[in-house]
């Protein structure tokens, strides 16, 4: 009898798995297509006031969701929420700074350093050694990554500045959000778990905005506030910022309960390759080898790592 129900358990348990695999792949596709979209709300907003804009929004929705369960905050997911979600708010802050001191492609490779900064973080944290297949699969999203970016090394590829050094801060700390909200955050409920992280991002999101407007460079704010009341424009962010991240955070958080940290951290860079692939489908960009090699290298990567964590379990 406690044959059977350890049977029906662990069928239970496996096909919560595959809906978090296909939770994970449709986070994916849905940030790929974003940055196609937040173009056109960056004809009425400037960068930082977009990202203000959506984050009080996203703010709003999930204390509205959460608002059943909110007695259920405690300090289990403040000890947990609060340095995820300013680890994650410093990722953002430091890649808007650093951004204009580098280059697109340099900032697309240096990003997914999280990829490989996981499996060492979930060592540190919970002494999970990463096996010879996770090493495999985090080094080869990086070189995917690499290739995606389309860095030239003749082209002074290795030159190493102050944006580089910000971008790759900013990489390493998403990776301190995905291996913290994968070891810690399992038994949380994902909305309540969301919500104070992006109540974090709000308030960092307002201070970069303030700084960013007021500092000046050759009497230029670095990042101008640019704001806009048009309804179209704000319908339009309400509606990207409700499923590109608050749906999104809550859909990837609820799958890492069943879906290894270091699977994630090696999927997410596949976003860029559906950005580039619907780029070049809807005719605003042009194929390249790049997109395509990087591409495949950083999809391999991915079912080697989905490989070994289906295996592990």
């Amino acid at each position: 009898m406690n044959t059977e129900k350890t049977e029906i358990s662990e069928e239970k348990t496996n096909r919560k798995r595959v809906f978090a695999y296909a939770a994970i792949i449709f986070v994916v596709f849905v940030w790929g297509v974003s940055p196609l979209l937040t173009s056109y709300a960056l004809n009425y907003y400037s960068a930082t006031a977009y990202s203000l804009v959506g984050a009080i929004i996203s703010g709003v929705a999930l204390l509205l969701i959460c608002l059943p369960r909110i007695k259920e905050l405690n300090f289990s997911y403040y000890k947990v929420a609060v340095p995820t979600g300013l680890f994650n708010a410093l990722a953002n802050l430091l890649q808007k700074i650093g951004l204009p001191y580098t280059t697109p492609t340099h900032y697309a490779f240096l990003e997914n350093l999280s990829c490989v900064v996981v499996p060492i973080l979930l060592f540190v944290f919970i002494r999970k050694k990463p096996s010879a297949l996770t090493v495999i699969a985090s080094a080869s999203c990086l070189a995917g990554c690499f290739v995606l970016s389309g860095i030239n090394f003749s082209a002074y590829g290795l030159a190493v500045g102050k944006g580089e050094i910000l971008c790759a801060l900013a990489g390493v700390f998403y990776g301190v959000n995905i291996a913290g909200t994968g070891v810690y955050a399992k038994k949380l409920y994902a909305p309540l778990y969301v919500m104070l992280q992006t109540w974090i991002n709000v308030f960092v999101s307002l201070l970069t905005a303030v700084i960013l407007n007021c500092v000046k460079i050759n009497g230029a704010a670095v990042s101008p506030f640019v704001f806009s009341w048009d309804i179209k424009a704000l319908a339009f962010v309400g509606a990207l910022t409700l499923v590109s991240s608050t749906l999104c955070w809550i859909v990837r958080t609820h799958a890492m309960k069943f879906v290894n940290a270091s699977v994630v951290a090696v999927m997410m860079p596949f976003s860029a390759v559906v950005t580039g692939i619907v780029s070049v489908l809807i005719k605003t960009d042009a194929p390249s080898l790049n997109l395509f090699l990087g591409g495949g290298i950083v999809l391999i990567a991915t079912i080697l790592s989905a490989i070994d964590d289906i295996r592990d379990k």
